[in-house]
């Protein structure tokens, strides 16, 4: 198998990926469209760059994903992956589907600022969205979602 086909087959899995996430979260999550959500979290983390690298956090691919959070998925889906999984789009979606599925359930009435602030702040944040403290972290989850929000 050639380069060009390796590269074809590539894209037609994320494309099917892309399409099963798709149909699965509309219903889930009823009108909070969980990948129009992953898209504008990949907006603000990397400008949708699969490459990007933050040293300092440690944090790679689109969605700057880091290495508690593969720990965190890996705990959820009793999976073994190691970080650099993170470069991969359609995993990087998969993981961010997985998560806010994981941390969503018992809320009623989840929206597109409840999956920010998980993303942003780790799995309980979303508990913010209704009761917001007065301290760092809401202002940098409030800052966060605004940044999100503008992508929605």
């Amino acid at each position: 198998m050639d380069k060009l086909e390796k590269i074809g087959r590539i894209v037609i899995l994320v494309a099917f990926v892309f399409v099963c996430v798709k149909a699965c979260t509309s219903q889930l999550f009823g009108s909070v469209d969980v990948i129009d959500v992953i898209v504008a979290i990949e907006k603000v983390e990397s400008n949708q760059n699969s490459y990007a690298i933050n040293q300092a956090e440690n944090a790679i691919g689109s969605l700057q994903i880091r290495p508690i959070m593969i720990a965190d998925y890996n705990r959820i889906t009793n999976q073994d992956y190691a970080h650099d999984i993170a470069y991969n789009r359609a995993m990087a979606y998969i993981i961010a589907q997985e998560i806010f599925f994981h941390y969503m359930k018992g809320i009623e009435n989840p929206t597109a600022k409840h999956l920010a602030f998980i993303w942003n702040g780790g799995g309980s944040a979303w508990k913010r969205v209704d009761n917001p403290k007065n301290d760092k972290k809401q202002k940098n989850l409030d800052r966060y979602w605004e940044k999100v929000r503008i992508h929605l």
